[in-house]
């Protein structure tokens, strides 16, 4: 996926992880699925694309 909104959500999640902080976390799960782009659908996490930097 290439969506701009999404990879910047997708990096905030990951980092909300890291830091342990699971509000954060929820919240950009919560965007994530609710992206108007997406025209409702339900987006897949794993389907985002995985962003440079620290990896679990």
């Amino acid at each position: 996926m290439s969506c701009t909104k999404c990879v910047e959500l997708q990096r905030d999640l990951e980092a909300a992880e890291r830091a342990g902080d699971q509000t954060k976390a929820v919240d950009c799960r919560v965007l994530l699925r609710r992206h108007p782009q997406h025209d409702g659908a339900a987006v897949e996490i794993g389907a985002l694309p995985r962003t440079g930097g620290d990896e679990k």
